[in-house]
This record gives structure tokens, C-alpha cells and sequence, in this order.
């Protein structure tokens, strides 16, 4: 099965309606994609929503990992639309992984480019 990076269902417009080969940011809590390099750049990994894929993207960079009050607004202004803060991202991660993330926290940076969309792709994932 190939890598995947899984977004929320709030998300789902936005993706579909995000440019081809816009570049673009996942953030997620702590280090161990870096770590164990999970992400590697020009990996093809699916965009999912919900565990349903959405489309492809390619890894445009080497991961990066740093604390998120030390993110450049660079970088944030390529997360998505409504988190394009430290503090909102912040929020974002605490929601979304029921953990405690704050400002300090360390995370990791997944740079990847968005790949056209293909029609039928939103396979349900058959290890839900």
C-alpha cells in the first residue's frame, strides 16, 4: 500500500480544489517521520481525506522538523487555508491528534507537491 498523508474531512474542498503543482505543507506532532525517514523526497504518496483517497502528490523536499513557535511564515502559509499561524496550527495538531500541543512543541514539516487529479480514485482503505 503506498504512503499516504490523511487530512480531515473538513479539508476535503480544499484539496480537490487546490492547484496542480501547488506547493504545500502537512505538519504533524513529534518526530518520528523524520526519524525513521518515512517521507522521502520524490516519493508519490496519496492525498487522503478520511482515509479515502483524494489524489496523488509528490514529496517535493526532505522532511524538517523544529518546534512550531520557530516555524516562518513560509512555511505556515502553506498549511491549510484556516491555520496559517503558529497558534492556529498549534490548535489544529491538539484537535486533530487529542494530544497536548503547544507553541514548544516539535513536529515535522512534509513539503509535497499536489499531482492532478484522476477520476475514481476515492478507494476506501480496506484496512479501516
Amino acid at each position: 500500500m503506498p504512503k499516504s498523508i490523511n487530512w480531515p474531512q473538513e479539508f476535503y474542498k480544499e484539496i480537490i480544489n487546490e492547484e496542480v503543482k501547488s506547493l504545500k505543507v502537512a505538519i504533524r506532532p513529534g518526530t518520528l517521520y523524520a526519524d525513521t525517514n518515512y517521507f522521502r523526497k520524490n516519493d508519490i504518496v496519496d492525498i487522503r481525506v478520511n482515509h479515502k483517497i483524494v489524489r496523488k502528490a509528490l514529496i517535493y523536499h526532505d522532511m524538517l522538523v523544529g518546534q512550531i513557535n520557530e516555524l516562518p511564515e513560509n512555511i505556515t502559509d502553506l498549511f491549510k487555508a484556516e491555520y496559517k499561524s503558529q497558534k492556529l496550527i498549534a490548535e489544529f495538531l491538539k484537535k486533530t491528534y487529542n494530544k497536548h500541543v503547544d507553541e514548544n512543541t516539535m513536529v515535522t514539516i512534509i513539503p509535497y507537491l499536489n499531482l492532478p487529479l484522476q477520476k475514481e480514485v476515492n478507494v476506501d482503505d480496506p484496512h479501516l
